[in-house]
C-alpha cells in the first residue's frame, strides 16, 4: 500500500508543480501561433480522373516527397493511389474517419497549443505546415521541421471498419488521441542534443527520456498514458516495480551496453519484457530513462529545461539524478 501511496503523492507533486508554472502557462497562450490544417485528404478524395490526381501531386511535390519518397509524376503511384481512392471500401473507411475528427477544432487547438509551447521555449521555432490526408492504411504520421503530414484513416479508433496492420499492444495508441504527442515527440529532436558516437544502453535511455519529458513539458495537460502510450495500469504497475526494474539493469551490466540486438529487447516494441519479467511492458527502457530524468529535474531545479535536452552527456545525467529505482515518499 505504501507504494501505492508514493505514487498518487507524486502525481500530486506534479499537480502543484504545474499549478506553480501558471505564470509560464499564461505566457505561452500569448504567444502568436496561427495555424491552418491543410485538407489535402478532401482534395484527393474529390479526384474523378488520374489526370486530376497527377495534377495535384505536381501540386504538392513536398507531401509526395514526403508520404512515398519518390517524385510527383511516378506513374505507377498514381495509378495505386487513384485505385485505393476510388475503391468502395476504402471510401468506406474514409467516411467513416471523417465522423471522427468532427470539424477538426480539437486537433486544431491541440497542434496550436503544442506549437505555442514549443515556440515559448524556443522561440527559433518555426511552425511546420500541417496536412491531412488520406493514405487507405499505408502510412501513418510524417513529421519534418517544415512539414507534418497525418493520415487521418490511421488514428480512426477502435471502431473503425479497418485498421492498421499491427498487434494489439500498438493498435492501441492508432486513436486521435494520440496524434499531438505523437508529433510532439518527433518535433523534440532537433533540442534533444546527444554523442552521435556514444551508442551505450544509458545514452539511449537518456535520448528516449528527454524526448518523453519534451512532449510532457509542452502538453502539461496531457495524461502520461498518452505519452508514452502504456495503459494506466501498465503506468501504475511499472512504478510499483521500479525497483526491480532497475536491479536488472544493473545486474546484467546493461548500462554501457552497445549490441544493438540486447538493447532492442528493453527500447524496442514488444508486448512485453520478458527478461525482467512477464507483466513488464515493452519499451521499458524509454519509460525508465523518462523516470530517470524526471528525477534529474527534481534532484537539480537550478538546471533549466533547454539546459537539460541540451546536455548530451548520458552518464552526468544518471549521476546527477540519484536515482536508483526508488520512489518520491
Amino acid at each position: 500500500m505504501k507504494a501505492i501511496l508514493s505514487y498518487f503523492s507524486f502525481i500530486s507533486l506534479i499537480i502543484i508543480l504545474l499549478s506553480c508554472g501558471s505564470d509560464d502557462t499564461r505566457k505561452i497562450q500569448k504567444v502568436p501561433v496561427n495555424i491552418e490544417i491543410i485538407r489535402f485528404d478532401q482534395e484527393l478524395m474529390q479526384t474523378k480522373t488520374k489526370e486530376e490526381l497527377a495534377a495535384l501531386f505536381q501540386k504538392n511535390p513536398e507531401y509526395v516527397q514526403s508520404m512515398y519518397n519518390t517524385f510527383p509524376g511516378d506513374t505507377a503511384l498514381i495509378s495505386h493511389v487513384f485505385y485505393l481512392s476510388q475503391h468502395p471500401e476504402t471510401r468506406k473507411l474514409y467516411d467513416y474517419t471523417l465522423t471522427q475528427f468532427g470539424d477538426f477544432k480539437k486537433l486544431t487547438s491541440e497542434l496550436e497549443g503544442a506549437f505555442k509551447a514549443i515556440k515559448f521555449y524556443y522561440p527559433d521555432f518555426k511552425v511546420p505546415k500541417v496536412m491531412t490526408t488520406f493514405s487507405g492504411l499505408e502510412n501513418d504520421i510524417s513529421v519534418s521541421d517544415s512539414l507534418i503530414i497525418i493520415a487521418l484513416e490511421a488514428f480512426a479508433g477502435p471502431k473503425a471498419p479497418y485498421r492498421p496492420e499491427q498487434p494489439n499492444y500498438i493498435l492501441s495508441r492508432y486513436s486521435p488521441d494520440y496524434i499531438v504527442p505523437t508529433v510532439v515527440r518527433f518535433l523534440s529532436n532537433p533540442y534533444n542534443k546527444l554523442d552521435p558516437n556514444d551508442q551505450s544502453f544509458v545514452a539511449d535511455m537518456m535520448f528516449f527520456g528527454k524526448s518523453l519529458e519534451f512532449t510532457k513539458q509542452m502538453l502539461p495537460n496531457v495524461a502520461d498514458s498518452l505519452i508514452i502510450g502504456y495503459s494506466d495500469a501498465q503506468l501504475k504497475e511499472t512504478w510499483n516495480a521500479q525497483d526491480l526494474v532497475w536491479a536488472h539493469i544493473v545486474d546484467k551490466n546493461l548500462l554501457q551496453e552497445k549490441n544493438p540486438a540486447v538493447k532492442n529487447r528493453y527500447f524496442g516494441e514488444r508486448p512485453n519484457v520478458p527478461e525482467i519479467g512477464p507483466s513488464c511492458p515493452g519499451r521499458i527502457g524509454q519509460w525508465l530513462g523518462w523516470r530517470i530524468i524526471q528525477k534529474y529535474r527534481t534532484e537539480n531545479p537550478k538546471v533549466t529545461f533547454q539546459n537539460m535536452m541540451a546536455d548530451a552527456n548520458p552518464n552526468e545525467i544518471l549521476l546527477k539524478s540519484k536515482y536508483r529505482g526508488q520512489t518520491e515518499e
